[in-house]
């Protein structure tokens, strides 16, 4: 289509008024996130503190004293400057806590059972089903742990056979550091030749790089790494179904075999 040169003006005219338009006004910031007056990079969660501190006005150690917290106490954060993490208590404003003495906390509960199947080149696929039971404390520890129950369906010779297997995953990380690495650890019970008679299977929960990678077994005569050693994850119950399906392809012969002889008749 060819525009006369009468329109062309126009469009030129119109093209100047927008732009000065734009140069009076300025451009447009999104709101700065502060607290206490002080900028913050926005970040959000439920920290614990390990470590009894004081809570300041400035992101410094000569910042105002506002008050103090106590070992095992949990405070909201919403933001970080530098090396220090900005709270807030009910709804307002609670002053800057050093970050080494928190601990980013995960809520591992679950209010729904989730259900799937487990695909293994070295066994037959198994049905599953897991549910959150609950959450412990270890003694002279302050921090939880959230508890599963997981029923595996599985068969061995066309025979079905139904075994429970307890899952455990840490809500703070596992190395008590700062750095959001979950430890998620399944349980096969009753195991001869494994610690204590349990065989474990461990995987590190990611959520900042949202994903869950194998760590290790209990006992390497026992076990090996699953066939698939990482798996995307972008909640903590995608996180725990990954290890649920991942961890039976890392039991070996004889822990298939310690699962299923006390199930299934004739079998050794």
């Amino acid at each position: 289509m060819a525009f006369s040169k009468k329109f062309t003006t126009r469009i030129v005219i119109v093209v100047i008024l927008l732009t000065g338009m734009a140069f009076v006004s300025g451009p447009v910031h999104a709101q700065q996130r502060t607290l206490l007056g002080v900028p913050i990079k926005p970040i959000s969660g439920t920290y614990l503190v390990v470590k009894d501190a004081n809570v300041r006005a400035k992101p410094e150690t000569k910042g105002k004293r506002l008050t103090s917290i106590k070992n095992g106490e949990r405070v909201t954060v919403v933001g970080k400057s530098g090396n220090w993490l900005a709270t807030t208590k009910d709804g307002k404003d609670f002053g800057f806590i050093f970050a080494s003495v928190l601990l980013p906390m995960i809520d591992g509960a679950l209010d729904k059972d989730y259900s799937g199947t487990v695909e293994m080149k070295s066994h037959s696929p198994c049905g599953y089903t897991f549910r959150f039971s609950g959450k412990n404390v270890i003694e002279g520890e302050i921090y939880e742990f959230a508890d599963y129950e997981i029923q595996y369906r599985c068969n061995r010779k066309g025979k079905p056979y139904r075994f429970l297997s307890p899952m455990f995953m840490t809500e703070v990380p596992y190395k008590l550091t700062p750095v959001g690495v979950y430890q998620i650890s399944i349980d096969i019970l009753e195991v001869d030749d494994a610690y204590d008679e349990i065989f474990s299977t461990t995987f590190l929960y990611q959520r900042d790089k949202n994903r869950i990678i194998f760590d290790s077994v209990s006992n390497k005569k026992l076990g090996r790494p699953p066939e698939v050693t990482e798996r995307k994850a972008n909640s903590i119950a995608e996180a725990l179904a990954a290890a649920v399906e991942l961890a039976p392809s890392s039991w070996g012969d004889k822990v298939w075999k310690q699962i299923s002889k006390s199930l299934l008749d004739g079998e050794n």
